[in-house]
């Protein structure tokens, strides 16, 4: 590379990193003038003018009156706050489910506009399912007025199960759908003519919480999810880590009984998924209360709303699943040392349930004063965190980390 192109290269790498700054500093603080943006990201005013000058000019950026905290006395004219237009992007997100395939139009905040979801077909085999994801993708863009090439459509995010490498979108090993080594991101983009990004879904959750969410100015992030399986997604300094072979956050396949326990899908004993995961969790209802199981068209909700109205045994159970789970957390507070922990899945659906033993736990056992210092929430998007974190995934691969404007 010649000291010309790689003089140019710099320039646009510095150019994409402030461009970044600025958009997150709008995201997370808006309406804000160009002085206080400037104050904030420690951008130049020259920077920072330029900059939203373009965003401006593609109509991402809207003045929006006067930004009131900005005002200086005896200063002449009054600075205008700035605020991103929702609608001046719009992505698709991708939740890849063991049960239910989740395609969501979403704008720039994150929010779902208008949702298509499918059946996961046990044993189907994985192209074929990618086949069904693209008829879904555009069967939702044409019911809301959108063609594959409109200029504000400007990727897809998927959010998949299981071990996943980035920077190829290939999913690597998803055990529960049989998958190995499927090249979602090259398929898609196939199909769809359009960028894609690939990525755990639980991952994409945490990005969600850390860009729009509860988890917004943390540092150091975890999103614990627990349904069929048990992952955590970590975000730290606003960036997902992944580690140095895709499996951070695997905590479902931490050893928590060293002798004995029921048998893991991963081959070993122990493991935290065989003790907090749905089916472990209505299995152990079952045995305890089969009156209120059997026949329940939603098998643990029915377990949790028993165990609400005073039901001792299923209580009992509940908590002791939590005992666990507050160990799980403990240990991860000595790993990361996250300022937040926010818990989704069935450990957001019971939360009320679970709480009080799943903090007590992890409070106690965290090392020295670690525990203390942790805020722990639900998560702040329920039963959509799958589908806002693969929107979340488009937005930052394709819109926060877009190519430097105007070039």
């Amino acid at each position: 590379m010649t000291a010309k192109i790689r003089s140019v290269a710099n320039s646009l790498s510095v150019k994409k990193r402030n461009q970044r700054t600025l958009l997150l500093a709008l995201l997370h603080n808006q309406p804000i003038s160009r002085v206080r943006l400037a104050r904030l990201t420690g951008l130049s005013t020259t920077t920072v003018t330029n900059l939203t000058a373009e965003l401006v000019e593609r109509g991402i950026v809207v003045e929006t009156g006067t930004d009131l905290p900005a005002i200086t006395e005896g200063a002449g004219r009054r600075p205008m706050a700035l605020s991103l237009v929702p609608e001046s992007v719009c992505v698709i997100g991708i939740h890849i489910g063991i049960r239910t395939i989740r395609v969501v139009l979403g704008n720039l905040y994150a929010q779902v506009i208008d949702k298509e979801y499918i059946p996961q077909e046990p044993g189907e085999p994985a192209l074929v399912t990618v086949d069904r994801m693209a008829v879904a993708v555009k069967r939702l863009l044409e019911k809301n007025g959108l063609e594959l090439q409109n200029e504000r459509l400007i990727g897809v995010g998927v959010g998949a199960s299981g071990l996943v490498a980035h920077e190829t979108g290939i999913n690597i090993w998803a055990p529960r759908l049989g998958w190995r080594d499927v090249p979602l991101q090259a398929e898609l983009s196939t199909r769809l003519g359009m960028p894609v990004a690939v990525d755990n879904n639980v991952r994409c959750m945490a990005l969600a919480e850390s860009l729009y969410g509860t988890g917004q100015g943390s540092r150091a992030l975890a999103f614990v999810y627990a349904r069929v399986g048990v992952g955590a997604g970590l975000v730290v300094d606003g960036h997902i880590y992944r580690g140095a072979d895709y499996g951070a956050g695997e905590i479902g396949h931490w050893t928590i009984l060293p002798d004995g326990g029921d048998r893991c899908g991963c081959g070993n004993t122990g493991c935290l998924e065989t003790l907090i995961s749905e089916p472990v969790i209505v299995d152990k209802g079952r045995q305890v209360a089969p009156e209120v199981v059997e026949n329940a068209p939603d098998s643990i909700g029915a377990i949790f709303q028993a165990a609400r109205d005073g039901h001792e045994g299923l209580r009992h159970m509940l908590e002791e699943r939590a005992h666990y789970a507050g160990i799980a957390l403990a240990n991860l507070i000595n790993v990361l040392n996250p300022e937040m922990i926010l818990v989704g899945g069935l450990l957001y659906q019971g939360y009320d349930v679970f709480q009080p033993v799943l903090e007590r736990t992890m409070r106690q056992r965290a090392f020295a004063d670690l525990g203390e210092k942790v805020v722990l929430r639900p998560a702040t998007y329920g039963h959509v965190s799958g589908e806002v974190g693969a929107l979340s995934l488009a937005l930052d691969s394709f819109f926060f980390n877009q190519r430097a404007l105007g070039h």
